[in-house]
């Protein structure tokens, strides 16, 4: 099995604090809390189930979307990426992303995930405008989605990944 090529794996949270009109994704709108516990021994369990397919190669980049993964508690996170380095091979440079909600960001929970090994958000900003964001049906306002902005770059995360299309209506950094 030699010179296999690397990996990349994909994590879907599928829960949303609702489902947004636009969206067709595998995703729900959560009713009640979410189960982080059991949900993450389930995907723990079917990796852990099928990791001998994987045998040989490195995972080079992991992508927990969703949904919103934001949801997901911070020792959640933890417990799923530690299973993860468990069951598979990662990279020491290991690119390991989430996607997060404005509208569910919070300081000490992006402090977790980074904690757990995410070193890259992707920040659902679909846009600026306040009325374009309730056109879309989105929980969070263009403030929400600035201060989330500031927030993962605070950190000193690898890397934030906004939306190509998103544009701020003032600067988004200071």
């Amino acid at each position: 099995m030699a010179n296999l090529p690397p990996l990349s794996l994909y994590i879907h949270i599928p829960w949303c604090v609702q489902k947004c009109p636009y969206c067709d994704f595998n995703s729900h709108a959560l009713k009640g809390e979410v189960p982080h516990d059991d949900y993450v021994q389930h995907l723990l369990n079917d990796l852990r189930a099928d990791a001998h397919y994987a045998q040989g190669r490195e995972v080079r980049t992991i992508f927990i979307g969703g949904g919103t993964p934001s949801l997901l508690s911070g020792p959640a996170m933890q417990t799923l990426l530690d299973g993860v380095r468990a069951c598979l091979p990662l990279a020491a440079d290991a690119e390991i992303t989430m996607e997060a909600n404005p509208g569910t960001v919070e300081a000490d929970r992006f402090v977790e995930y980074q904690r757990a090994g995410v070193n890259r958000i992707s920040i659902g900003v679909q846009s600026f405008s306040e009325a374009k964001l309730q056109r879309l049906g989105r929980i969070h306002g263009p403030d929400e989605a600035k201060r989330a902005a500031h927030l993962a770059t605070g950190l000193g995360l690898r890397k934030l990944q906004p939306r190509p299309d998103a544009r701020p209506a003032g600067p988004v950094a200071g």
